[in-house]
């Protein structure tokens, strides 16, 4: 789905004043010494310069071509633009805090001008610093991490049934084909028995990113690989995505549910053992019209027997009152990211309280990762990337 033009404007306007303020304000509070040769004035001058109008050249250059072919010089900018905007959203939270300090120093002195040098000094080693960390652990990819769930009504032939869950890789400007590849090799290494996608895969169309999505059709699962939608494939065309992933080897659960079934270990003769997995299209389906789908829990449910235990694939947490009142057992979500990069994971909390890990009211369990790529700037700062493995377990085996 094409950007209106009316959007593009307004985008393009925000990329443009937003990291323009900010920008002028690294430069005024940091980079601005009271006496500096002209050639070094001019050389800062100019990097500030550049690196203000990366943000807009990048971001809208993607969301030009992004939707008809990858561009390397649209790549290049977007990330270095997108690095910038995390350079300043931590220059922000620097300045704010050392505004604050020498406010507050006032009430027992008056700060001098070597005190205020040292402050400066302070906030912008401390914004590099958490920069190049956060760039880092973002660039070193996703860590596997490994869970045991406990579900009451889960047979004892699925104890030990693997789950690896995978949310928000958000390829597209800054994370392409390379990234694909070890993601495919991580997750094929897990040998699970089902690979969970949750959606957010890609920030682009289905033409410009066939190239960095092509290793995914490569995931191999026992029971096969499970996708719902995100948000971001709504920006783009989800129903070219839902075709195309599906021609990829992908189980789309587009409002409806799979099971799987086992022999039961009571031998043969024996009704077998079931593990129901439902999936819904993401939240944002309901809000834009024109993309011919919908997020229907309900419809997902329809016809299930409660004695199955059941695990839900929903991109957002949203749903996850919704689903504890139907009795699902497991609700497997991505969306947040975990904040991505502290301490923005306030605000995020604000709008999500349920941000990271795992979440149980009654009977029911959430599990939210944090994601395994990142959205906007590459950083991970306080929520490193992942891929979770769950390993389910019967009724009173083990803990959570």
């Amino acid at each position: 789905m094409r950007p209106s033009l009316g959007s593009l404007v307004f985008f393009s306007t925000a990329m443009c004043l937003i990291p323009g303020l900010g920008t002028y304000l690294v430069y005024s509070r940091w980079l601005r010494p009271p006496i500096w040769p002209f050639e070094a004035k001019t050389a800062v001058l100019a990097l500030m310069w550049a690196l203000w109008l990366s943000v807009p050249l990048g971001a809208v250059g993607w969301h030009l071509l992004g939707h008809t072919r990858f561009s390397p010089l649209a790549a290049g900018l977007s990330w270095l633009g997108y690095f910038w905007l995390g350079v300043l959203f931590y220059a922000a939270c620097a300045l704010a805090l050392s505004g604050l300090a020498l406010w507050l120093a006032h009430f027992f002195c008056t700060p001098s001008l070597l005190l205020r040098q040292c402050v400066a000094a302070t906030c912008a080693l401390s914004v590099l610093s958490a920069c190049a960390y956060g760039a880092w652990v973002a660039a070193r990819g996703p860590r596997v991490v490994e869970h045991e769930v406990v579900l009451d009504k889960l047979s004892p032939a699925f104890d030990g049934f693997r789950v690896a869950v995978i949310s928000d890789m958000h390829l597209g400007p800054t994370l392409g084909r390379a990234f694909s590849e070890k993601v495919v090799a991580q997750l094929n290494a897990l040998d699970a028995d089902v690979i969970a996608v949750l959606g957010d895969l890609a920030d682009g169309s289905v033409y410009g990113l066939a190239e960095a999505v092509a290793p995914f059709q490569n995931l191999r699962a026992k029971h096969g690989v499970l996708f719902v939608t995100g948000n971001h494939e709504y920006f783009m065309g989800a129903q070219a995505w839902v075709a195309h992933l599906s021609a990829l080897g992908f189980r789309v659960l587009a409002n409806e549910r799979v099971e799987i079934t086992l022999p039961s270990p009571q031998g043969p003769g024996y009704p077998p053992a079931r593990l129901a997995f439902a999936g819904i299209h993401d939240l944002m389906a309901n809000r834009l019209t024109g993309a011919g789908l919908r997020s229907d829990l309900p419809a997902a449910l329809e016809g299930w027997d409660k004695k199955t235990p059941l695990v839900l694939l929903s991109h957002q947490p949203g749903p996850w009152k919704q689903a504890q009142e139907a009795g699902v057992d497991l609700q497997l979500s991505g969306h947040t990211h975990g904040g991505q990069m502290w301490p923005f994971h306030f605000m995020v909390a604000w709008t999500t309280p349920r941000v990271q890990g795992f979440y149980r009211q009654g009977a029911s369990l959430l599990y939210v990762t944090p994601g395994a790529g990142y959205w906007g700037p590459p950083l991970r700062v306080g929520a490193p990337p992942e891929i979770a493995l769950l390993r389910l377990r019967a009724g009173g085996q083990g803990p959570v």
